[in-house]
C-alpha cells in the first residue's frame, strides 16, 4: 500500500511516468453505488443508446470452458468494451469465472467479476475493481429495459423461473420501470428459497405466488425471466406455454425450446447483434440454420432511439436475448470509481515508478 497523499496527484497524471492503480473491493465499490440500481439502469440504457449511436466498441465475448460443451457449467468469460460518448472517454476488459456448484459446496456466489478501466490517452490502467454486484444488477437491469420497451405497458404479472441472485436484480429493476405489476409467479426447485425470495421482496407490494411447477409460472405471465442452470440439450418450455402478447428475457438461454421461440413468438429483440455471429445461444443458431433471418431480430438501442418498433399491437409475443453489454459493466464500473475517488476510498497501488521496458 502506498501513502495516499504523496500519489493522489499522480492518479492518472500522463504527466508522471509514475503509474498509480486505484484498487476498488466489493465493499468499496458498494460505498461507490454498486448496489444503487437507479444508477445501474440509467447508464445501461446510456450505454444502449451510445451503442446505436455509434459511440461503443465491443468485440465478441470469449468463453473459456472447463467442460467441452457444458455451456451453464464451470466457465470463464472475458469481455472488453470501449466508450467513447460525451459523458465518458473509457475501456475495459472484464473476467467474470462461473461455477454453479460454489453456492452448495462452498456457500459462495456462482460468479465473480473483476474489471480494469484503461485510460484513453495512455492505454495505461487506473482502476481495477470488483465487478460481482454490478454485473448481476446490469443483468436485472437489461431485461427490465427490455420489458420496458417491448412488453405491454399494462403487464400484470411477472414469472419467474428460478429465485436466485439474477432474479432479485430483475424483481428490483423492474419494480422501477414496469408499474402495473401485481402479481409475481415464482417457481424454483428448493421451494424454500422461492418462499425467502418472496419474504424479502414483500415490501414491493405484490401478491407472490410460489408455484408447483414451471407451467404455473411461465404459461399465464405478461412477462418471463428465466435465470437457471439449465444446459444446452435440456429446453423445456413448449410453444403452448408462450402466452399471446408476453415478453420473455431468456437469460439463462437454454429455458426455450425452438418451436417455442420461432412459433409461440412474433417479434424479436436483443441488446447488441453483433453477438449473432457467436454460437453459444438460440438465436445465434437459429439464425445461422436460416430458421430465422437475423433481419426480424430487432436491436434495443434503435429502439430506446426511435429508430425502431418492437411491439406493434398488444397480441404481439416478444422473446428478448441480453448476452451482457460489457460497456454497460464498463460504464457503470467508471461511475462507481468517480465517486470512490471523490470519497477518497480505495487502495493506490503502483504499476511502476519508472517503466523498465522504456
Amino acid at each position: 500500500m502506498l501513502n495516499q497523499e504523496t500519489i493522489l496527484a499522480n492518479e492518472n497524471e500522463v504527466s508522471s511516468k509514475e503509474v498509480v492503480v486505484r484498487w476498488l473491493s466489493q465493499e468499496e465499490c458498494i460505498q461507490g453505488g454498486a448496489t444503487d440500481m437507479e444508477m445501474i439502469l440509467e447508464y445501461v440504457e446510456k450505454v444502449n443508446l451510445w451503442l446505436a449511436e455509434g459511440k461503443v466498441v465491443e468485440p465478441e465475448l470469449l468463453h473459456l470452458l472447463w467442460e467441452e460443451g457444458q455451456y451453464s457449467g464451470k466457465r470463464i468469460g472475458v469481455h472488453a468494451a470501449l466508450i467513447r460518448s460525451e459523458e465518458m472517454h473509457v475501456a475495459a476488459v472484464k473476467g467474470i469465472p462461473s461455477n454453479p456448484m460454489n453456492p452448495v459446496r462452498y456457500q459462495t456466489p456462482r460468479s465473480n467479476g473483476m474489471i480494469i478501466l484503461y485510460n484513453e490517452d495512455t492505454g495505461y490502467p487506473f482502476a481495477v475493481m470488483d465487478d460481482t454486484i454490478v454485473s448481476a444488477l446490469r443483468t436485472g437491469a437489461s431485461s427490465a429495459l427490455g420489458a420496458k420497451y417491448c412488453a405491454r405497458p399494462d403487464s400484470e404479472i411477472l414469472g419467474l423461473v428460478g429465485c436466485g441472485v439474477i432474479q432479485n436484480a430483475h424483481i428490483e429493476a423492474t419494480s422501477k420501470v414496469m408499474k402495473k405489476i401485481k402479481t409475481v409467479r415464482l417457481f424454483d426447485m428448493n421451494k424454500d428459497r422461492a418462499q425467502s425470495f418472496a419474504d424479502k421482496w414483500k415490501h414491493l407490494g405484490y401478491r407472490f405466488e410460489i408455484c408447483n411447477d414451471v407451467e404455473e409460472a411461465v404459461a399465464q405471465s405478461d412477462i418471463v425471466y428465466t435465470a437457471t442452470n439449465v444446459n444446452l440439450g435440456n429446453e423445456y418450455i413448449p410453444k403452448e406455454w408462450i402466452k399471446k402478447g408476453s415478453f420473455h428475457s431468456g437469460v439463462s438461454m437454454w429455458d426455450h425450446k425452438d418451436e417455442a421461440i420461432l412459433e409461440g413468438f412474433n417479434k424479436y429483440c436483443m441488446d447488441y447483434k453483433l453477438r449473432l455471429k457467436d454460437d453459444k445461444y438460440p438465436l445465434s443458431e437459429l439464425t445461422k440454420s436460416k430458421k430465422l433471418d437475423s433481419n426480424q431480430i430487432i436491436e434495443l438501442g434503435q429502439v430506446i432511439k426511435g429508430n425502431a418498433i418492437v411491439r406493434e399491437n398488444d397480441d404481439d409475443s416478444v422473446f428478448f436475448v441480453t448476452l451482457g453489454i460489457c460497456a454497460t459493466d464498463t460504464a457503470n464500473s467508471y461511475r462507481i470509481y468517480q465517486n470512490a475517488k471523490e470519497k477518497e476510498i480505495g487502495t493506490l497501488v503502483k504499476l511502476w515508478s519508472n517503466p523498465a521496458m522504456f
